[in-house]
C-alpha cells in the first residue's frame, strides 16, 4: 500500500478517537496545592505518563511509559514521544497538577511556548509526528465527578487531509472538530488557555488569535478519586508507522509556562 494513503488514512481513523485524558497515572499523580502564579522555564516537576493516542503493530510489545520521555533542559523541556523508534504510535503527556477545593470556584489562565524541531515533510517519513496537543482540566471527584475545561491539538502529519488544522475537542460529536489553521514551521508558537471555573467556560488563542473553543464536561472512570485537582498538560503523538517495521520518534519543545489563579 502507498505509504502517503495508508498514514492519512490510519491518522483519520485515529483522530476521532485521540483525546487529552489518560489513565491511573494521571487520575492519582498529584502536586501540592499553590496559590497565585506558578511559571518555569522549562517542566521541572511535572508529570510525564502515556496518553490514549497509542497503537502497536502486529508483533511489538505494546506502548509503555518507556516509550515517552520529557527531558528538562533549563532554558526549555524536550517531549519525545516513541523515543526507540520502534513500530509503534506514543502519546507523551506531561502535565502539572493542583489539588485543592477552591479550584473549580476559579479562574485559570495559562500558557506556553512550544516549537517543532523537525519540518513536516512528505519526502522525509522520519521528520515528521502526528499531533501536538494541549490542554486545563478540572476534576470535579467529590461532586459532579466530571472534568471540565477545554483540549486541543494541532496536526503535523503531512499525509492528513487536515495538515495544519488547529482542532477542539468537541463533545456535540465526542470528536475532535477544526477550529483554525496554523501553518507547520520551526518556529516558536504560543498557546494561551483560559478556563473560567465559576462561568462554565473556556477560550484558547493560538499565537495571539483566538480560536473557536469547546468547553467539556467528561465523565471519567471510578478509580479516579474523590479531590478537586486541576492539570495543565503539554502533549505530542508520534506519526503511525502505516507500513514501515519502525516509526519515527517525535520531539517538540516548550517553553516559559505560567498558570495564573484568580477569583
Amino acid at each position: 500500500m502507498d505509504r502517503r494513503r495508508f498514514l492519512a488514512t490510519s491518522a483519520a481513523a485515529l483522530g476521532g478517537a485521540l483525546t487529552t485524558g489518560v489513565g491511573p497515572a494521571l487520575a492519582q499523580t498529584s502536586d501540592p496545592a499553590s496559590a497565585g502564579l506558578l511559571s518555569g522555564t522549562d517542566l521541572s516537576g511535572w508529570t510525564t505518563v502515556v496518553g490514549d493516542g497509542i497503537f502497536a503493530k502486529p508483533g511489538h510489545p505494546a506502548v509503555s511509559q518507556s516509550d515517552v520521555l520529557t527531558r528538562d533542559l533549563g532554558t526549555h523541556s524536550e517531549l519525545i514521544a516513541n523515543v526507540y523508534e520502534r513500530g509503534i504510535m506514543a502519546h507523551n503527556i506531561a502535565f502539572k497538577r493542583l489539588i485543592e477545593d477552591s479550584l473549580l470556584q476559579e479562574i485559570h489562565r495559562c500558557s506556553y511556548e512550544f516549537r517543532l524541531t523537525s519540518m513536516p515533510n512528505v519526502a522525509d517519513f522520519r521528520a515528521n509526528g502526528q499531533t501536538v496537543e494541549g490542554g486545563f482540566f478540572i476534576w470535579d471527584g467529590s461532586a459532579t465527578r466530571r472534568d471540565y475545561g477545554l483540549g486541543f491539538q494541532w496536526v503535523i502529519n503531512p499525509w492528513d487531509p487536515d495538515f495544519g488544522s488547529v482542532r477542539k475537542w468537541s463533545m456535540a460529536n465526542s470528536g475532535w472538530q477544526k477550529s483554525t489553521f496554523a501553518q507547520p514551521d520551526l518556529e516558536w508558537h504560543r498557546v494561551d488557555l483560559v478556563v473560567d471555573g465559576p462561568r462554565n467556560q473556556a477560550t484558547v488563542a493560538f499565537d495571539g488569535v483566538a480560536a473557536d473553543t469547546a468547553y467539556t464536561r467528561r465523565k471519567k472512570p471510578d478509580y479516579w478519586g474523590n479531590e478537586t485537582a486541576a492539570r495543565l498538560q503539554v502533549e505530542t503523538i508520534s506519526l503511525d508507522p502505516g507500513a514501515a517495521n519502525t516509526g519515527p520518534a517525535n520531539t517538540i519543545e516548550v517553553r516559559n509556562w505560567s498558570w495564573e489563579r484568580s477569583s
